[in-house]
């Protein structure tokens, strides 16, 4: 090997580790933190929720940016890959990318988490790239096989992250601003880590924290361009001729 290519192999190692030690959730988060802490909060509990591959890094790095003595309670929803123990934590693993029962499970879990949100608590939603598969809620008349086959047609037809999330924003009870609706009227300070080409919030895990990328009626009529829309199952063909919902409570997304 010539002195040349032992230096460009040096070059190419050393900016791979830059850019994996740049792309590090825990560090990512806490710059944030670090910057703008969390408040003490006179009254209520701090609810935090981790969704994605890289929940579990996040969720152990937020966890030791609590105000001392803050009440708290915690959920982690990864794949499984990624999955292990975190102290003070409920840690729920799902399948990606197409969602499965432990997903749908988690999704109850996650809903139900937010349900019990009062005015007092302040929720912090950690979202990362996976999230959308990881977290099946479907909508009312939806069933998680539905939804798996949506994911399935979707990914055969070579559809990019941006139009599948699009899609799968209207089927969900938690994606396209849902999060944030449940968890009113509890605050909700959202940290995203973003594995989408411009960085989209509304395409991130299918934007469980912000508005939908597309309206209903324009996705069903991009499926239908495609030739797809005849191809989903019938219960999804009705949900995206349902009425938009209301807006998305407002959220602080870092």
């Amino acid at each position: 090997m010539t002195d040349a290519i032992q230096t460009l192999r040096t070059t190419a190692r050393t900016l791979f580790a830059a850019a994996v030690k740049a792309a590090d959730p825990a560090p990512a988060l806490r710059r944030q933190l670090l910057g703008d802490p969390l408040p003490l909060l006179p009254t209520g509990r701090y609810l935090l929720v981790a969704v994605g591959k890289a929940a579990g890094a996040m969720m152990a790095e937020a966890l030791t940016h609590l105000p001392p003595g803050a009440a708290h309670t915690a959920l982690v929803v990864t794949n499984y890959e990624n999955a292990q123990d975190i102290p003070g934590c409920t840690v729920m693993a799902a399948g990606h990318p197409i969602p499965d029962e432990n997903g749908e499970a988690a999704g109850r879990a996650v809903i139900a988490l937010l349900d019990g949100a009062t005015a007092h608590d302040r929720v912090i939603a950690l979202i990362s790239g996976g999230g959308s598969a990881l977290l099946p809620a479907p909508s009312d008349g939806l069933t998680l096989s539905d939804k798996a086959e949506v994911s399935r047609i979707l990914l055969g037809a070579g559809v990019d992250i941006n139009e599948m999330n699009a899609v799968r924003q209207h089927l969900s009870r938690l994606k396209g601003g849902g999060f944030t609706q449940l968890a009113h009227p509890a605050p909700v300070s959202a940290y995203i880590l973003s594995d989408v080409i411009g960085d989209d919030l509304r395409a991130i895990a299918s934007g469980p924290t912000v508005g939908p990328i597309l309206p209903r009626a324009e996705v069903r009529a991009q499926l239908d361009a495609r030739g797809l829309l005849a191809q989903m199952p019938a219960a999804v063909r009705g949900g995206l001729d349902a009425a938009e919902t209301d807006e998305t409570p407002a959220t602080g997304a870092t």
